[in-house]
């Protein structure tokens, strides 16, 4: 019977701590879309908010990236 190798206890709590690190990074940015939704003026106002302030990836709105300058 082999010994099966240990599980390192430091590691899983990194993982653990990086998930919920994580997991409260998405809620602040749901919330955070919810603030804007609310002081929105409109469905475009609140789309283009979203936008500038790098939440509309949170709420699933179709994200385009900058042409990069020369």
């Amino acid at each position: 019977m082999k010994a099966r190798p240990k599980a390192d206890p430091v590691a899983n709590r990194v993982t653990g701590a990086h998930e919920s690190a994580l997991a409260a990074h998405e809620q602040d940015q749901l919330s955070a879309a919810r603030v804007v939704a609310s002081r929105a003026t409109g469905v475009e106002d609140c789309a283009e908010l979203l936008g500038m302030l790098g939440l509309a990836r949170a709420v699933g709105l179709p994200v385009t990236e900058a042409p990069i300058r020369h």
